[in-house]
């Protein structure tokens, strides 16, 4: 993958954590229940991310 391809999956898999983790947080505040925090998708695209970043900064 090229750096541009790791930023747009590495920022999909991080912006779609933390929409599940506010959708249940949202759900639960409204019913009093549990909520799920998608830490791992979070962290996931947050690594990708930066990975491509790097990447592509250094093909300039």
């Amino acid at each position: 993958m090229d750096g541009k391809r790791d930023m747009v999956v590495g920022g999909l898999w991080c912006v779609g954590g933390i929409v599940v983790t506010a959708a249940t947080y949202a759900s639960a505040a409204n019913g009093g229940g549990r909520y799920v925090m998608a830490w791992g998708a979070i962290i996931f695209g947050g690594i990708q991310f930066i990975r491509g970043l790097i990447r592509a900064s250094a093909n300039r």
